[in-house]
C-alpha cells in the first residue's frame, strides 16, 4: 500500500506537471477544510476532518455573472485530492479529472467545491440554514439577510458572508474588521473564505417550519477517486439553524520571485 504522504506528493507533482502556467497567470492551491460525514471507498466516517485540495493555476479561473451582476468564479483546472482523518486513520485519494472544481458566488457568499452532481456539492460554505418558498436547491442563498435576520448574522458567520453582505449593503462595512475588509474576494488572489458548512447532494430536511436539519439521502453516485467512490452526507446536521459544522477555503497564490 502506498502511504498517505506519497499520495499527497504524487498529487502535487502531477498537478505541477499538468498545469502550463500562462505568462499572466500564477500557480495556486485551493484548500478547503471542514468536518463532515460520508464514505470513501468502503470506509465510512462520521465527523471526520475532510480536506479537499486543488492544485491549479489562476489562468484556469472563469467568471460569469450572477443575476445581480456580481461575479461567480470557478476553476476546474488541475489535480484535486481529498484527505479524510477521523483521528484513527488517514486516507488520501486523488479525484478523477473533472469530478470536482472550486466555485465562489460572490453575490451569495457561497464558496466551496462543486461537481457534476451539483455546483455546491460535495461541500460549500456560507449557505443559508433556513428554507423558504425558493428552497428547491441547497445553497442557492447565502446565510446573511435571510428570513428577516439582520446583517449582523452574516458578519459573524464567516468572511464570505460578510463580504457578500457588504457588496449588497456597502454601509455594513462598519460591522467588519479591517482584516476582513482587506481580504480579496476572488479565486485569483491569496485569501481566506470561511463559513458554516453544508455537505449534501440533495435538500436538507426542513423542521420547525423553516429550519434546515439533516441531509436525508446520499448522492446518486460517488465522486470518482483512485480509492473508490467519495460521498459526503451531513448526518450531524444543523441545530436551530445556527449550530453547524464550519469550514475554511484557503486560496494560496504563488508568485515568481
Amino acid at each position: 500500500m502506498i502511504k498517505t504522504h506519497v499520495w499527497t506528493k504524487a498529487a502535487a507533482l502531477a498537478g505541477a506537471a499538468a498545469i502550463s502556467v500562462a505568462a499572466s497567470a500564477s500557480p495556486v492551491i485551493y484548500t478547503l477544510r471542514t468536518v463532515a460525514d460520508g464514505q470513501l471507498g468502503n470506509r465510512s466516517f462520521y465527523e471526520a476532518l475532510v480536506t479537499i485540495r486543488l492544485v491549479s493555476s489562476t489562468g484556469g479561473v472563469q467568471t460569469q455573472s450572477a443575476p445581480n451582476g456580481q461575479p461567480i468564479y470557478t476553476n476546474k483546472w488541475g489535480v484535486a485530492t481529498v484527505t479524510v482523518d477521523d483521528g484513527y486513520h488517514t486516507s488520501v485519494a486523488i479525484f478523477a479529472p473533472g469530478e470536482v472544481y472550486v466555485r465562489y458566488d460572490t453575490s451569495t457568499g457561497v464558496v466551496g467545491f462543486g461537481s457534476p452532481i451539483s455546483p455546491t456539492y460535495p461541500v460549500s460554505l456560507g449557505c443559508s440554514n433556513y428554507a423558504d418558498a425558493s428552497y428547491t436547491q441547497d445553497c442557492a442563498q447565502g446565510d446573511w439577510g435571510q428570513q428577516g435576520i439582520n446583517f449582523e448574522l452574516g458578519q459573524y458567520n464567516g468572511t464570505s458572508s460578510a463580504q457578500a453582505d457588504i457588496a449588497a449593503n456597502p454601509g455594513d462595512f462598519v460591522y467588519s474588521s479591517d482584516a476582513a475588509l482587506n481580504l480579496p474576494t476572488s479565486l485569483s488572489q491569496t485569501t481566506l473564505l470561511t463559513g458554516r458548512a453544508h455537505s449534501c447532494a440533495t435538500n436538507y430536511t426542513v423542521v420547525s417550519g423553516n429550519e434546515l436539519s439533516v441531509c436525508p439521502s446520499a448522492a446518486p453516485r460517488g465522486l470518482r477517486t483512485d480509492k473508490g467512490g467519495f460521498f459526503l452526507q451531513d448526518q450531524y446536521g444543523i441545530y436551530d439553524a445556527r449550530l453547524a459544522n464550519t469550514g475554511a477555503l484557503q486560496v494560496e497564490v504563488f508568485k515568481d520571485q
